[in-house]
């Protein structure tokens, strides 16, 4: 079933088991989707809080709020990318990683540097700076669960066709993994992308041992 220990939301496959029922699945896509919702929704808050706080701060005409405005954009874009290309993951997790990153880095960003300019008015940039790089930081830990997620998504969907290719070969090969798939022919359903992976790893195992 789902796994949500040390923030990781992918199924996890036993090969010597039973394959996931079609419930199963159906309740750890119900919980991703609903996950995936609340963290997006985190995001868009942090978003609108950003361009809520910037946009007063930025009309009451500070001695630095545009060059704190800039550098928080700035910051937030260079964290935000570098969040997103350094994930593990497909062109199109990386590239949803990337837009997201961007967002909410910048977004924390602003809203930490002009929050506290609205609360002490007149400020020196660096410690503002050490504000706006304090929430781009964050920002990029929080993006670790969100890859997760997107992870654990990706891991319920049935695979393509060089996954299923994979998939009988590697069952044409090892009785065990013969096994394990005639019980998901049984249940008149594709084989998921989580039991892909667990197949390649069983196989990189498997190869380990035997050299």
């Amino acid at each position: 079933m789902l796994k949500k220990s040390h923030i990781q939301y992918a199924l996890q496959i036993d090969l010597k088991g039973q394959p996931l029922t079609p419930l199963d699945i159906e309740t750890s896509q119900k919980q991703l989707r609903s996950t995936y919702r609340s963290h997006l929704s985190f995001v868009i808050a942090i978003f609108a809080l950003g361009l809520g706080v910037s946009y007063r701060a930025l009309t009451l005409n500070y001695d630095t709020e545009f060059e704190l405005f800039n550098l928080s954009l700035y910051v937030g874009m260079w964290f935000g990318l570098f969040a997103g290309v350094m994930i593990d993951g497909n062109t199109q997790r990386k590239l949803q990683l990337i837009v997201v990153g961007i967002i909410l880095c910048s977004s924390a960003s602003l809203f930490a540097s002009m929050l506290m300019t609205l609360f002490i008015g007149h400020i020196t940039v660096w410690i503002s700076s050490i504000n706006i790089l304090a929430s781009a930081l964050s920002s990029m830990w929080l993006m670790t669960y969100y890859d997760e997620i997107l992870k654990g998504i990706e891991s319920v969907k049935t695979v393509d066709e060089k996954g299923l290719c994979y998939i009988k070969k590697a069952s044409s090969h090892f009785e065990e993994l013969n096994q394990f798939s005639e019980q998901i022919r049984e249940q008149g359903r594709m084989p998921l992308v989580a039991e892909y992976w667990a197949y390649r790893e069983w196989i990189k195992v498997k190869v380990k041992s035997n050299g």
